[in-house]
């Protein structure tokens, strides 16, 4: 399977793996396109609001090289054989636990814990740390404040401006922020106002088991992941029988008949369905995921403020 934003152990929570292996016929190229079928479905919603390139970063399998801050793994290893022999550092799965190899098995043996440290249960999900805060245009500045952007660490060179009233008049475009910082990747103000920055990524020989680069837990956004999931789902199920779909799935797409509402352009599908949940969030009417937006906010449907107001003195 490609690096995707789902694999294979989320599914965990909402179907059997026989069941999921079963609608899907052993087959898990099947699931690989039911999945990024239902990615490409979340994104069509959110991509004019939010940052997908970040909301949907993939998560894959863990082996020992490196990774840059944020990155999403989880644990898995082949079976152990026997009859094999295994090189110091190699990984290997043995009653549903990924273990790592502290001794050269040069002689193949039955599994030996004493040759072995756990690293964690199969499917465990670790997240790279940042290093630092993470860039945020919204955010006051000091002299010497440190973030990371782009897989850099900066440290701020010039605070943070804020406009004044009059300044914010004479700009005329609704909806401005009094708040105004430079990105800094910015291509003509960017190195004066943060430096050149410094690259950092996860070191290939830091250890998953590493506080220091590594934490266990799972970074995607929650609801973005079980709202995926059942899309992914529901498109499987439609494959095998679109007139038989299980209830369930259907619940869970798009809800049920009745809590639809047609309207002249489309149709609103209920809150509580996948569909419902993407559209609220794309419409930004009363749901907001806590995914990344696009900096500078954009996009929204919704448009509002006018011109700055005037403040009169006499």
């Amino acid at each position: 399977m490609t690096d995707q934003f789902l694999f294979i152990g989320d599914y965990k929570k909402q179907i059997a793996s026989d069941n999921l292996l079963q609608i899907i016929s052993n087959d898990y190229s099947i699931l690989d396109s039911a999945q990024l079928e239902a990615v490409a479905e979340c994104k069509s919603y959110l991509r004019q609001k939010y940052d997908i390139s970040k909301s949907f970063n993939p998560i894959v399998k863990y082996t020992p090289v490196a990774y840059n801050a944020g990155q999403t793994v989880y644990l898995d290893a082949p079976a152990y054989i026997p009859t094999s022999t295994y090189a110091l550092n190699s990984y290997t799965l043995q009653n549903g636990n990924v273990y790592k190899c502290t001794t050269s098995i040069t002689i193949a043996e039955p599994f030996n814990i004493n040759h072995w440290t756990l690293v964690g249960v199969q499917y465990a999900i670790y997240n790279a740390v940042y290093p630092e805060q993470l860039f945020d245009y919204l955010q006051l500045y000091a002299v010497g404040d440190v973030v990371f952007y782009k897989n850099k660490v900066y440290t701020c060179q010039v605070q943070t401006q804020l406009l004044s009233h009059g300044d914010v008049l004479q700009i005329n475009i609704a909806g401005t922020n009094q708040v105004q910082n430079i990105f800094p990747d910015d291509p003509m103000n960017g190195v004066k106002y943060w430096g050149n920055g410094v690259a950092y990524e996860v070191p290939n020989t830091a250890d998953i088991l590493n506080a220091n680069y590594w934490a266990q837990g799972d970074n995607r956004d929650q609801k973005l992941l079980m709202t995926c999931i059942d899309i992914a789902l529901y498109h499987i199920h439609a494959r095998i029988s679109p007139r038989n779909i299980p209830e369930i799935r259907t619940h869970r797409y798009k809800g049920v008949h009745e809590d639809i509402i047609a309207t002249k352009s489309r149709l609103l599908y209920p809150t509580y369905s996948a569909l419902g949940w993407l559209q609220s969030c794309a419409d930004g009417n009363d749901i907001t995921p806590d995914i990344p937006q696009v900096q500078p906010l954009q996009g929204s449907r919704i448009r509002f403020g006018g011109n700055a107001k005037i403040k009169n003195q006499y």
